[in-house]
């Protein structure tokens, strides 16, 4: 595994930035990050909407607890991908399974 593929997957899980990836040469190792990094980045779109539009219930239970697993799963997600390791995120790896990039 190259240094190169560590930081591109590392980076995949920054929100969006994986779109910037797709357009780099990439191995398995970093399409696989890239399928993951795609499905948090739409779960943090969720997480603007709930937090943003939806009413009291939204802003006072989901955007703080969703805000705290969010970030859990970007820095557990970056902190596999820069040591090496190919490891499906709790929740978010089921569906990033079914992604074809």
């Amino acid at each position: 595994m190259s240094l190169r593929s560590r930081i591109l997957g590392a980076m995949a899980y920054l929100p969006f930035l994986f779109i910037l990836i797709l357009f780099l040469p990439k191995d398995k190792f970093v399409i696989f990050h890239i399928r993951q990094g795609f499905v948090l980045s739409t779960l943090w779109l969720l997480w603007l909407f709930v937090w943003r539009f939806v009413p009291l219930v939204g802003w006072a239970l989901l955007a703080p607890v969703g805000l705290i697993f969010l970030i859990y799963l970007t820095i557990f997600g970056m902190v596999k991908a820069a040591s090496g390791h190919v490891e499906p995120l709790p929740i978010v790896g089921r569906w990033a399974d079914r992604l074809r990039l």
